[in-house]
């Protein structure tokens, strides 16, 4: 997306309230309804306008922003959400779990999606970014389980209440691997395990084509705003399966073809 980011329709204090709204659930794990039945005239501009507050509760409470996520990034999901562009949320330093544990006791209905994360080594800002320029400003690569927890009823939502949450961010399980992309990263080979048994498989193409696209999409679009990414931001780039249900108990393995693996075992 490129050009002047439009203005949100909302008033501020309207806005406020419904990022107090989410940030509440999200504490509470009470779910809400969504908030384009109550807003029917919800704009982009407005759903990003949430997320930034609802980020702001979190770093006023004490947390750090350390990346950002994409969603909508497979061509099967934005077809089934009726959008035609990926969106994005941020990553605070508690949402990131090295020793493969995740707890439900921190969640509202979580599920998971194998992803290549990049770790950049230089800022990464402007509209003419390309997958390249990713590719030359990322320190290494591993990959990661992303844990996606939206905050609404029944884990129901429009493409916009999903901005306005924060792009459903819950938690992502790090890999113990670092690489540095000397390869194609669309064709590497995903294999994703439940609890023993074949999920499904993947390649790196199902996050808008290669994932380094899905980060530059993603600075081009910060760009609007006047934003970009930072030198050690963490960048999941897109899940690469459908979404797998987490209940206690649950084991979830990723191998990626020349990018190791990580896993995650689900407790209460």
């Amino acid at each position: 997306m490129s050009g002047s980011a439009p203005a949100p329709g909302l008033d501020r204090e309207t806005t406020m309230e419904l990022a107090d709204r989410l940030d509440e659930a999200r504490r509470s794990r009470t779910p809400t309804t969504r908030l384009t039945d109550d807003h029917p005239g919800l704009t982009e501009a407005d759903a990003y306008a949430i997320a930034d507050r609802g980020v702001a509760l979190r770093v006023a409470s004490g947390e750090r922003v350390v990346g950002a996520k994409l969603g909508f990034t497979s061509a099967a999901m934005r077809q089934a959400m009726g959008v035609d562009s990926p969106n994005y949320g941020w990553l605070t330093d508690p949402m990131v779990v090295s020793d493969g544990r995740v707890s439900l006791g921190e969640l509202i209905h979580p599920k998971a999606e194998p992803e290549i994360a990049f770790v950049l080594g230089e800022d990464l800002e402007g509209a003419g970014v390309s997958a390249q320029d990713v590719l030359s400003a990322t320190s290494y690569v591993m990959p990661v389980i992303e844990v996606v927890d939206s905050r609404f009823v029944d884990f129901r939502f429009r493409a916009l209440d999903n901005t306005a949450d924060n792009s459903s961010a819950g938690m992502v399980v790090l890999g113990s691997r670092a690489t540095t992309p000397t390869f194609d990263l669309s064709r590497v080979g995903v294999v994703v395990t439940v609890n023993g048994e074949l999920f499904q498989t993947s390649s790196g193409a199902a996050a808008l084509g290669h994932p380094a696209a899905s980060v530059a999409w993603l600075v081009r679009r910060l760009a609007a705003s006047g934003r970009g990414l930072e030198a050690g931001h963490l960048i999941i780039s897109g899940g690469l399966t459908g979404p797998i249900d987490l209940m206690a108990g649950t084991n979830v393995f990723v191998e990626m073809d020349r990018l190791g693996s990580t896993s995650m075992r689900v407790h209460e």
